[in-house]
């Protein structure tokens, strides 16, 4: 209660995550975690819990899981962010790309609004268009105004951004074909999570994410749209490394980000050569995109965290 009484004065929504927020948790839940060991917490009073979140799911191993520690300490000593790029760049690129065989080249980034934003910037930069199509009943992809100025925290974005993002159903292929007859030439990009924990044989797929995803992707292509899969929740839970693999898929374009690090901030945006290359500096008088661009992007503890 002392601390609750004094956070919110310090920091607005009392935390730097708005779903770690008081409102978003019953009364008597902790206020705040002192400390954590493997699948539990210890809370400021001493409680102990089993913590079925996991940092939002981000921390797949466990709390101070040791060996992902170690390698991070190694890094520590040796200097976290330079000038110029970490060998680990290349290094955790060309793991990662491994994993996802579909993609040609990868950005880092730090959190999943980046990522899912900077793909966002891709499609309308590839296709000449502006809107952006996602599915209305998922929770959340960004915190930036071509998703939030579409839900109810829409206060601070223009009604001219909110104008640019309109939704369909999520696995309703008859909702998304719909909202191509009715922008036909739009459209930049669909994204979407690839699988809900509702897919059931009550859900619009029927219980088949894959079917709907891939016939989503040859929906897009057909109305020259990009397609980008949002691994950040599915990544390295549903499958090795996600849903594209599990279903077989190739989209434009993936995001990354929780479960990849065990809770250091690492997020990825991969994708097909001839999209990502749009971000690249190698094409001589065209104009580049301004992808990603962040000063802590490639911090070598995080990439190590990563690669381990």
């Amino acid at each position: 209660d002392q601390y609750r009484a004094t956070i919110h004065d310090l920091i607005p929504g009392g935390a730097h995550t708005y779903s770690k927020g008081d409102d978003q948790f019953p009364e008597q839940a902790p206020a705040a975690i002192d400390y954590g060991k493997d699948a539990h917490v210890w809370d400021i009073d001493g409680n102990e819990y089993l913590d079925c979140s996991m940092g939002l799911t981000s921390v797949g191993l466990g709390h101070a899981y040791e060996p992902v520690l170690e390698r991070v300490r190694k890094e520590l000593d040796r200097g976290v962010n330079f000038q110029r790029p970490s060998v680990l760049e290349k290094k955790v690129a060309e793991d990662f790309l491994a994993l996802v065989p579909q993609h040609d080249m990868i950005k880092f980034a730090k959190n999943g609004s980046i990522v899912t934003t900077a793909a966002v910037k891709l499609a309308r930069s590839a296709t000449g268009r502006g809107l952006v199509a996602f599915p209305g009943d998922h929770p959340f992809y960004s915190y930036d105004d071509w998703f939030i100025g579409s839900t109810a925290c829409n206060k601070g974005v223009p009604e001219d951004i909110r104008g640019l993002s309109v939704t369909f159903k999520s696995c309703d292929i008859q909702s998304l074909k719909d909202l191509f007859d009715q922008y036909p030439t739009d459209i930049a990009c669909v994204i979407t999570e690839p699988e809900r924990s509702t897919c059931t044989a009550d859900c619009a797929c029927g219980g088949n994410p894959g079917k709907f995803l891939k016939e989503a992707i040859e929906l897009a292509h057909q109305y020259g749209a990009l397609f980008i899969i949002d691994e950040m929740i599915t990544g390295f839970k549903t499958a090795f490394p996600g849903s594209i693999a599990k279903y077989s898929l190739k989209p434009d374009m993936a995001t990354w980000g929780k479960g990849i690090a065990n809770g250091f901030s690492f997020c990825a945006l991969t994708g097909v050569k001839e999209v990502m290359e749009l971000g690249g500096i190698r094409t001589i008088g065209q104009e580049k995109v301004f992808l990603i661009s962040t000063t802590h992007g490639g911090e070598t503890h995080a990439l190590a965290a990563a690669e381990e």
